[in-house]
C-alpha cells in the first residue's frame, strides 16, 4: 500500500514537472518566434517554401446557395418567432465571409536538427507530440504535427512540392508517427462543401 503511495505521488510529480518543462518550452518558442534575428532554427536540413492553408476555389453557385440557405434561414428565424436564431445567423454569415481570406502567404517551412520552423513560428522537438503525413495528391499534401500546450494542437503544414518520403525519413528519426491517422469526418465535410 505505500509502495502504492510513492508511485502516486512520484508519477503526480514527474506530471507536474512535464507541464513546468511545456510551459518554458512553449515561453522560448514564443520568444524564438519573435526574434528577427537568424537562430539554429533557420538552419535547415530540409527547407520548402508552401502556402499556409489550401485555398478552396468556389463558384458563383456556391455563393448563391449560401445566400439561399442564409436567406431560408432568416425567413425560418423570422415565421417562428426566434429573434436569437436570426441574430446569430447573421453573425454567423457576416463572420464566415468576413474571415473567408483572399489568398494565403506563402511561408517558409524549415526542418532542423532542434525542430519545426513555419514562417516565424517554432516547434521544438520535444514540444511535438507525434505528426503523421497524408498525401494524396491533388487534394491532400500535408505534414500534420500534435504539439503539446497550444490553443490549437494540431498544426497542418502544406508540403507544396516536397517529396513526403524525405520528409517522413527525416521525422521518424526524431518522433513518433500517428500510423493510419487520416483526415476525419469533418474535415472531409468542410471539403466536400467548400467551407
Amino acid at each position: 500500500m505505500v509502495k502504492k503511495i510513492k508511485n502516486k505521488r512520484s508519477f503526480r510529480k514527474a506530471k507536474k514537472a512535464e507541464k513546468v518543462l511545456q510551459k518554458a518550452l512553449k515561453k522560448e518558442s514564443k520568444r524564438l518566434s519573435k526574434t528577427s534575428q537568424e537562430t539554429a532554427y533557420d538552419v535547415g536540413k530540409l527547407t520548402w517554401s508552401a502556402p499556409e492553408f489550401v485555398k478552396i476555389k468556389r463558384g458563383w453557385l456556391w455563393y448563391a446557395i449560401f445566400v439561399i440557405i442564409f436567406i431560408g434561414g432568416g425567413i425560418l428565424a423570422y415565421l417562428l418567432d426566434s429573434w436569437s436564431f436570426g441574430l446569430a445567423l447573421i453573425v454567423f454569415g457576416a463572420v464566415y465571409l468576413v474571415a473567408d481570406k483572399p489568398h494565403p502567404k506563402n511561408v517558409k517551412i524549415i526542418l532542423s536538427d532542434l525542430g519545426v520552423k513555419v514562417g516565424n513560428k517554432v516547434y521544438q522537438y520535444n514540444r511535438i507530440k507525434a505528426f503523421w503525413i497524408v498525401y494524396n495528391p491533388p487534394f491532400n499534401q500535408v505534414l500534420n504535427i500534435k504539439v503539446y500546450n497550444e490553443f490549437l494542437e494540431e498544426i497542418e503544414i502544406q508540403l507544396g512540392k516536397q517529396d513526403p518520403t524525405e520528409v517522413y525519413e527525416f521525422l521518424s528519426r526524431r518522433l513518433p508517427e500517428l500510423e493510419g491517422k487520416e483526415p476525419g469526418f469533418v474535415d472531409n465535410l468542410s471539403k466536400l462543401l467548400r467551407l
